[in-house]
């Protein structure tokens, strides 16, 4: 559900994607691995063990992103960490980069700050929490997220100026559990901006994120590690459920046999095949490092999962339902909130992660497949029912149905998406009908 409500801070030659150069395969990470003298095992910028030494560390990951970006070629020698140097010990050298909103470089964390005798005492999973006025769910989830089969895991809990108790509960249970951590932002802005400062705060290899008004398996985070380890994969995909009052509908994992490039998983996002949560994966998280928070107040959780699937090496997918969403009334995708400038955000991040990968996609099926989705008729349905004054609703739908193409359109047909072929095309011919169209949808539960 949306932020308003408690814990939510909300082949080319056939039109597809154009093929992306494959990522190097890797081995999956041991955590416990060591060298002979006993001394933590040189690691990669992801976190998996190295067998080369400490100057196995530079270059590896970042050339190859260099290939796919010529800009990031030419800076690529002065961001680079020294070899002499392990990670995390210079950030001049890592660089801040612009591409860290609000100021934050998540992966400027305690995990920097911890000395290398203690960083095998490092959690494995950080689960991050974004909490606003989330008292009535926030004990209970913490308490849920402690019963984890996956014992070595820390909680950062992070309240986002609630107004009710969610503060003193969290301030409390963090002080009655080691592994809880509770930050307070003094205002609120919004879950993307509570998400980065958790993720500031994070040390695990691993990022879970979950809305504490939801619920998940006790054994949830034991296999999606075992996942990622067993298939050495950035990002582990799972099912879940969306529950509503009195029913539940599957939310299925893609069908992946095998573990996919992160450009392909992308291409998968795009099509609708993956969907743009957070909370049915999880990501290695130096893949933090790599990806600016996009500040929008809505369909955030989009932007972040374009962005990291960009960033990843390699991405796997497991049949096991372990995530339960709850679906509740105060969504802000249902209850009517202004979403223009949020789409308009994600739209931005979605399209520099495509551009990162190639410039191609961008005149891809797929890609326009996404916008139409995601962009315009979102964006349609947002000004036709959000608080806007008639001046303002008419320019959005004005600019919108411009960008509005019968190509655009006739994607929806050719992927036999009637719903929104009909929303697309009715958009397309008439304001009036589309209303009409919009409003049998949301009658029928489908809008």
């Amino acid at each position: 559900m949306g932020w308003t409500g408690p814990c939510r801070a909300g082949s080319e030659a056939a039109g597809g994607l154009p093929a992306v150069a494959a990522r190097g395969d890797r081995p999956a990470a041991r955590g416990g691995d060591r060298t002979d003298r006993g001394r933590p095992a040189a690691r990669d910028r992801r976190g998996r063990t190295l067998q080369g030494g400490a100057h196995a560390r530079c270059g590896r990951h970042q050339g190859r992103h260099d290939r796919l970006d010529p800009a990031r070629r030419r800076g690529a020698r002065a961001s680079r960490p020294r070899c002499d140097q392990p990670p995390g010990t210079d950030s001049a050298a890592r660089g801040r980069g612009p591409g860290f909103a609000f100021g934050v470089n998540p992966f400027d964390s305690k995990a920097d700050r911890v000395s290398e005798a203690d960083a095998t005492e490092w959690p494995v999973v950080s689960v991050i929490v974004p909490a606003y006025n989330a008292a009535e769910f926030l004990e209970g989830a913490i308490d849920r997220l402690l019963r984890q089969t996956l014992s070595n895991i820390e909680i950062i809990v992070v309240d986002d100026g609630s107004t009710d108790a969610t503060a003193a509960i969290g301030a409390r249970v963090a002080g009655a559990h080691a592994s809880v951590h509770f930050f307070q932002q003094e205002r609120n802005g919004g879950v993307a901006l509570a998400r980065s400062r958790a993720v500031a705060e994070s040390r695990g290899e691993f990022l879970w994120f979950v809305d504490c008004d939801d619920d998940w398996a006790e054994s949830a985070l034991d296999k999606l590690v075992t996942a990622a380890r067993s298939t050495g994969a950035d990002v582990v995909i799972c099912g879940a459920e969306y529950v509503y009052p009195g029913q539940r509908r599957a939310l299925a994992a893609p069908a992946l046999p095998q573990p996919i490039t992160g450009a392909a998983a992308f291409g998968l996002l795009l099509d609708g095949d993956i969907t743009g949560h957070l909370w049915n994966k999880l990501f290695r998280r130096a893949l933090a490092s790599e990806i600016e928070f996009t500040p929008a107040r809505v369909h955030s959780d989009l932007a972040m999962v374009a962005q990291l699937l960009a960033a990843s090496d390699r991405v796997a997918a497991i049949s096991d339902t372990l995530y339960f969403y709850v679906v509740r009334g105060g969504s802000i995708i249902r209850s009517g909130s202004r979403r223009a400038e949020s789409l308009l955000l994600v739209e931005q991040a979605v399209t520099t992660a495509a551009i990162t990968l190639d410039t191609r996609i961008i005149g891809s099926n797929s890609y326009g497949y996404f916008r139409l989705r995601y962009v315009l008729l979102s964006g349609l349905k947002d000004a036709l029912s959000g608080p806007y004054d008639a001046e303002e609703r008419d320019e959005i739908v004005a600019e919108l149905r411009s960008r509005l193409t019968w190509r655009l359109v006739l994607l929806a047909a050719r992927r036999r998406d009637w719903k929104r072929l009909a929303l697309a095309a009715t958009a397309k011919v008439s304001v009036g009908l589309h209303r009409r169209v919009l409003r049998l949808a949301a009658e029928q539960g489908t809008a």
